[in-house]
């Protein structure tokens, strides 16, 4: 189950890409306008050194240094002293009101060292250092006057200037590399958190993960998204190896080994609701299964919204209802495809009662006889969750293959839709995702060969008689 939730992070971080490279993008630029709109600002530091005490004994100069370590911190704050900042005004001779220089001056000391760094900003380089240094030169001469004694004589502490104020060429604010690396740094954050917390709440199937997480029935295969299918329905199993033909051959190869004691030959196609590509699931599951040497029929059990017969170019009129009804023989009503190997059985006249028409011993009757005269039967049936009808006619078939749509069918929907087709009794022997997402350059290896894209379609051929293909297979004589 870990493992399952670390792939659908993993799967979420992979579709979300883009939102992710987006974010990151906004924020670094959103950062660099702001970089470029702010006004430079450039800083300069001087570093003075306090002494305190004359006497040359070494117990008077340790004394002395832990006096000059307490008088550091003292000093600092007399930087941004009036008294101090106002004759370095006068002496520099700046253009400066004595509430903006302090607004520019800092003072800072290193621990349990006697050494004081006085940081002066602007927005001129020149300016900065003039007021460093002119900061430095007050504060020594402040110092001097403070630590006289009353007296007379020596001052007891001094400031000497050990580094003049000199401005680096890059200005301290805006630093434009760090402001943007960081920029990006928070928009990937923001990225991943915002793609992870719409997977987290989103309600819609994505890939083969999530649907892990609706139920342990395998996943068959994944048809990723196919302009070309959308249009013509039915894949040219001839025209090479598409990336959507080489997905219902894995969808093929997989159903093999769905029950290797019992392998489904009646075999129904239905999703939680409308348009999630059942049909197209159905028609070319059929194709697929002819083209490793089968004989299917396909049978429309949509009797609500049909679509096989206007998707392969064949009569609606006649089909299963006539079947269920007793209008006539299969052999009249079954109908051969534009793929040699591949028939029809259409859904016929519409009833008014499609589910008691399904759910009655006739249609199941029907799908035996199929059966025997065929490899497998293909029935696609109605949605489950508006309906009963794939419910019912779930009875009378071997196994079920239920179709998620990537980005549209929802984990509940899928998930009810699993439970009602679970309780008629009927396995459902795997999921098949439709619209599924896929990388570029996943499929590169499945080039189609233009002098292979000979269509199935309009052929001319003379298919077999009816009567041959429901004949059922006779048995070899012992």
């Amino acid at each position: 189950m870990e493992r399952a939730s670390l792939e659908g992070v993993l799967g979420s971080l992979r579709r979300g890409w883009l939102m992710i490279a987006v974010s990151a993008l906004a924020i670094g630029l959103l950062a660099w306008i702001y970089c470029v709109l702010q006004t430079p600002i450039y800083q300069a530091t001087a570093t003075m050194y306090v002494t305190s005490g004359t006497d040359d004994n070494s117990q008077t100069a340790y004394q002395g240094s832990l006096a000059s370590q307490q008088r550091v911190t003292s000093y600092t704050k007399l930087v941004n002293s009036d008294a101090v900042v106002r004759q370095a005004l006068q002496s520099a001779n700046l253009d400066l009101s004595v509430e903006d220089a302090k607004a520019d001056v800092s003072a800072t000391s290193t621990t349990e060292t006697v050494l004081l760094n006085i940081s002066a900003v602007n927005k001129d380089r020149a300016e900065a250092e003039k007021l460093a240094n002119a900061i430095s030169t007050a504060m020594t001469s402040y110092v001097s006057r403070l630590e006289t004694p009353s007296g007379g004589g020596q001052p007891l502490a001094k400031l000497t200037l050990v580094t003049p104020a000199d401005a680096s060429d890059s200005p301290v604010t805006p630093k434009t590399t760090r402001d943007v690396g960081l920029g990006v740094v928070v928009g990937l954050l923001l990225g991943v958190l915002g793609v992870l917390a719409r997977a987290r709440f989103s309600n819609k199937i994505r890939d083969e993960s999530d649907i892990a997480g609706v139920s342990d029935t395998p996943v068959l295969g994944s048809i990723p998204t196919d302009e070309l299918l959308k249009k013509r329905g039915l894949i040219d199993f001839k025209g090479g190896a598409t990336p959507s033909a080489e997905a219902f051959r894995k969808i093929r190869t997989n159903l093999a080994f769905a029950n290797v004691d019992s392998p489904p030959k009646i075999i129904l196609v239905t999703s939680p609701i409308a348009v999630e590509g059942k049909t197209t699931t159905a028609m070319n599951l059929a194709a697929a299964l002819v083209e490793a040497g089968n004989r299917v029929v396909l049978v429309d059990a949509d009797l609500r919204r049909p679509q096989v017969d206007t998707r392969s170019g064949l009569l609606g009129d006649i089909g299963l209802t006539n079947a269920l009804r007793g209008d006539g023989d299969l052999s009249d009503l079954v109908q051969p495809s534009a793929v040699d190997g591949l028939w029809v059985l259409a859904s016929g006249p519409r009833p008014p009662n499609p589910a008691e028409l399904l759910a009655s011993k006739r249609a199941g009757t029907t799908l035996s006889e199929l059966a025997t005269s065929f490899d497998y039967v293909i029935v696609d049936s109605a949605p489950v969750l508006p309906v009963t009808d794939a419910a019912v006619l779930a009875q009378w078939v071997d196994g079920i293959l239920l179709v998620a749509r990537s980005g549209s069918t929802r984990f509940g929907d899928l998930s009810d839709a699993h439970d009602q087709l679970t309780n008629s009794g009927t396995a459902v022997i795997g999921f098949v995702l439709t619209e599924a997402p896929t990388s570029k350059g996943r499929y590169g290896y499945y080039a189609v060969n233009p002098a292979q894209k000979k269509s199935l379609f309009g052929r001319n051929r003379e298919p077999k008689a009816i009567e041959q293909v429901l004949e059922p297979k006779r048995k070899p004589k012992h």
